[in-house]
């Protein structure tokens, strides 16, 4: 019989052991230098937003303090690679856009073979999928807990409708889409996402943690 406590943490360090490994990386054989764990995120999110973000939604998104968060922007400006430039909607805020180099920094950094998708080169689309299941879940539980906010998961989606289709092989739908979909195409951050309301929410959670019918 499965000791659940032990193997909680077992989990729980082999988390802790990756996170650990990722951070530590210090130097790449590509030549792109080594970033804080805030600021190459800082840079994904930005890849592609042509009108870029406040810094309040990106720290709701990172799930960190706005003076964290200010610090690592302080750094990306001084190696130029954002600037921010007045809202248009807001005379007293900024928006924190990408640099011509700061997009050629993005792109490299979006490369799977970079950080921790070196780690899941090698996996196929069932390890794929399990390991974006269990990652939807690890982010609600984030959010459920004060750790993070605005980070735009399936899950978090009022698009989501997990189990929907009656299809094994692509068992949930996305409403947005209107296309039935399994665990390896599950999106961690998706453009298209809208929150969900505190009672879909719970209902997709729910439904969602059982298990995959027959």
């Amino acid at each position: 019989m499965i000791d659940t406590p032990f193997q909680r943490r077992q989990a729980t360090r082999g988390l802790e052991q990756l996170s650990s490994l990722v951070r530590a990386q210090s130097w790449r054989q590509d030549g792109t230098p080594s970033l804080p764990p805030t600021q190459a995120a800082v840079l994904r999110m930005l890849q592609g937003v042509q009108d870029g973000l406040r810094a309040r939604q990106i720290a709701e998104r990172l799930g960190v303090s706005a003076a964290s968060l200010s610090d690592s922007l302080k750094a990306l400006e001084g190696k130029r690679w954002i600037r921010r430039t007045p809202d248009p909607d807001d005379a007293r805020a900024a928006r924190v856009r990408l640099t011509s180099a700061g997009s050629r920094m993005a792109t490299q950094l979006q490369r799977p073979d970079q950080g921790m998708g070196s780690l899941v080169e090698s996996l196929g689309e069932a390890d794929l999928g399990a390991l974006l299941r269990v990652t939807q879940l690890l982010v609600n539980e984030a959010q459920e807990q004060g750790l993070a906010t605005g980070l735009r998961t399936c899950l978090g989606c009022g698009f989501f409708r997990p189990f929907a289709s009656g299809r094994r092989d692509a068992p949930h739908v996305c409403a947005f889409l209107d296309k039935a979909f399994g665990d390896a195409e599950l999106r961690v951050d998706c453009a298209e996402q809208q929150p969900a309301d505190d009672d879909q929410r719970e209902a997709s959670v729910l439904c969602f943690r059982q298990p995959t019918p027959p």
